[in-house]
């Protein structure tokens, strides 16, 4: 055997020590490579994960994922492709989500709804992996029989590395890069996609479930306000027939009014249509989706108005459960107090105190509770004269007229009276299955000639009436049980030479109201505030009739 000198030979020591060193040196250096590679690991994990849960927009979540594998392994091109289904759920192909190639400065999202799929399930690589749910790395693409060029690109694919998105062992997608150096991706390419393809699988199939349910719920949304729309349309009052000056004033304060939250008092006589009223203002305003809850307050004793109105706790009296009360009902909409001249002074107290602080008490309670109501409300007494007998409050009197609407009454209504009626013709027709006849002359002169002390629900009472018992091819007086009048001194007679009912109608008005003013400024002497009262309407609206009627006083 060769002489290797002995062991304590300086040379050999130093040999020894260098091998030593150059050993420890290559060992901390791929300890070093590995931490590296490990940190970049780490790091785009973390920076995937973040962006992953940054947005729950699909496009957002695959645009930030390509640019993040794009900037980390430096791919000439990555993409995201999504598998597309029809309607029954078969897969029928991979459609571009997301993609950046070599001269791109950020990833380009694509509409997967408007994308045709590029590849079939099980054409080309991309098609290979979606279907097998395997990944494929590829050093020279060229030479595999599985690899489909693109028609149109420039790019001279050599490396090709794709993994499948699964989610729940159902593929969902696939990661693609591609380059045009040979053997580009190495293996800790492929295991580092692998380690967040789960990820980004998972976090691509929530957004685009998720925009999918945004769709859904944007569709819903707008069928819902369709379907609120044509169910409040068909809710809505259908009874706001009218061209007389008076009612048309009150309807064009409504549309003034309506979509603000001012508190409205509506005035009139029983049956003009006060509640009507508050619901078009109701269904006028930017409350319509919500409640319009309404309230007779003549109809209630006061201990029952008051749980009705404020709620009730439990245990107040035995057996008794706890309730809300209308107000809380209404919460967020519209609250209508019909009749509001006849509450007692001490549930006014309390209705004034939840308009000042916007809270309630219930009945029994001591917790107030915030509520947001717009009040409506409605009464047929002078509430000033009421004031001045003390039954009723000013400071509430105050708060709720902000604004005042004053319906008028059917007789101040004249002109209205036939198309009011042809309209009730039609409802209670379809109602009830029965024709739609129509009024006879002698039918529109009794409506005309009747007072109408119950106003616009006396009519109606009357119209369904005879719709319900009419025989004829026409209305006739009869049919609508209407009182006769005792004869008023003023005779019309029908024109024959008109066919059209409306003109007919509106040249007898014209022609009894004129003969009526005549005879009642005759009577009073020309003093026009009797000939109103006699006539039973406001001066204003006598007023208004002589100009237009061209009557000499």
């Amino acid at each position: 055997m060769p002489d290797r000198g002995p062991p304590d030979d300086p040379a050999l020591v130093l040999a020894s020590l260098r091998r030593e060193r150059d050993d420890l040196a290559r060992m901390v250096g791929d300890l070093n490579a590995r931490f590296e590679e490990k940190v970049e690991e780490l790091s785009l994990v973390r920076q995937v994960g973040d962006a992953l849960g940054a947005s729950l927009d699909f496009g957002t979540v695959c645009g930030r994922t390509v640019d993040l594998i794009h900037e980390a392994l430096a791919p000439e091109s990555c993409s995201i492709f999504i598998v597309s289904e029809d309607t029954s759920g078969v897969a029928q192909g991979l459609v571009l989500a997301a993609g950046r190639g070599a001269d791109d400065d950020t990833a380009r999202v694509f509409e997967v709804a408007a994308e045709q799929p590029r590849f079939r399930m099980g054409e080309g690589i991309a098609g290979q992996v979606a279907l097998s749910r395997r990944a494929i790395r590829l050093g020279r693409a060229a030479e595999d029989l599985r690899f489909v060029p693109r028609a149109g690109t420039t790019q001279d694919t050599q490396s090709l590395l794709c993994l499948p998105l699964l989610v729940r062992d159902r593929v969902v997608g696939v990661i693609n890069l591609s380059d045009s150096t040979p053997d580009a991706f190495e293996p800790r390419h492929e295991r580092l996609l692998a380690i967040i393809a789960n990820a980004v699988a998972m976090a691509a199939e929530n957004a685009r479930l998720f925009s999918a349910v945004s769709r859904s719920r944007e569709a819903l949304a707008n069928e819902n306000r369709t379907l609120r729309q044509a169910l409040a349309e068909r809710s809505a009052p259908s009874g706001l027939v009218g061209a007389s000056p008076a009612f048309r004033s009150a309807i064009q304060l409504v549309e003034k009014v309506a979509d603000t939250t001012a508190s409205v008092l509506i005035t009139g006589e029983s049956g003009t249509g006060k509640e009507m009223i508050a619901r078009t203002i109701h269904q006028l305003s930017a409350r319509r989706e919500r409640t319009f809850v309404a309230i007779n307050c003549a109809a209630l004793p006061e201990s029952l108005l008051e749980a009705e109105l404020f709620g009730i706790e439990r245990g107040v009296a035995t057996g008794v459960d706890a309730r809300a009360g209308t107000f809380e009902r209404a919460d967020g909409g519209t609250l209508f107090l019909d009749e509001i001249g006849d509450m007692a002074p001490a549930t006014q107290a309390r209705v004034l105190r939840v308009l000042q602080e916007r809270q309630v008490v219930r009945v029994g309670a001591r917790k107030a509770l915030d509520v947001d109501v717009r009040l409506v409300a409605a009464t047929h007494r002078d509430l000033s004269a009421e004031i001045k007998a003390g039954r009723f409050r000013e400071d509430l009197f105050y708060r709720l007229k902000v604004v005042t609407l004053h319906l008028p009454p059917l007789r101040e209504r004249r002109e209205d009276l036939v198309p009011l009626a042809m309209h009730f013709i039609s409802r209670f027709s379809a109602r009830h299955g029965r024709p739609e006849r129509p009024l006879s002359r002698s039918a529109a002169r009794a409506l005309l000639a009747h007072r109408w002390p119950g106003n616009v629900r006396e009519l109606e009472h009357a119209i369904e009436q005879a719709v319900l018992v009419a025989e004829g091819a026409e209305v006739e007086p009869s049919d609508l049980g209407l009182a006769v009048a005792a004869p008023s001194g003023v005779r019309v007679d029908l024109p024959d030479h008109l066919e059209d009912l409306h003109e007919a109608v509106d040249e007898v008005t014209e022609v009894a109201e004129r003969r009526l003013i005549e005879r009642a400024l005759a009577v009073a002497e020309g003093n026009r505030t009797h000939a109103a009262r006699a006539l039973g309407i406001s001066r204003r609206a006598l007023l208004y009739k002589i100009k237009r009627l061209g009557v000499e006083a």
